[in-house]
């Protein structure tokens, strides 16, 4: 028991000891500085897949659109690139924000060429 007493108060005593004298150099701040950090790997490879997916997606949208513009008529290139959106880009249970996407950015017109269109199916048939 003695020792385990002893033991004990020369802990104390080498804790007060040890403590590291207070800093007062003025470069020192309670801010820290973020020149070295680094994302965690799973945020950078997030950014990473999203990235690769957004070529991805452009790139595909720019193959579609030349084997569009091989076809030999309007009537042509309007039927494969409605195979295309139907069978491919929509899956078998189709969710209603999946449709309105495809809608979005496949089936979109110039502003001038939608004007153009509205003016047309206002105007009254004679």
């Amino acid at each position: 028991m003695p020792q385990q007493r002893k033991r004990r108060g020369e802990a104390k005593r080498n804790s007060e000891r040890k403590k590291p004298p207070k800093s007062t150099r003025s470069d020192e701040s309670l801010h820290p500085s973020y020149t070295n950090l680094q994302p965690p790997y799973s945020a950078v490879c997030r950014q990473r897949y999203h990235a690769n997916k957004c070529m991805y997606e452009k790139q595909f949208h720019h193959e579609l659109k030349m084997l569009e513009l091989m076809q030999n008529s309007a009537y042509d290139s309007m039927r494969f690139h409605r195979h295309f959106a139907i069978t491919t880009l929509w899956p078998p249970l189709h969710t209603r924000k999946e449709i309105e996407w495809v809608l979005d950015t496949f089936f979109r017109h110039p502003e001038r060429q939608t004007r153009r269109l509205h003016e047309i199916m206002k105007a009254p048939v004679h």
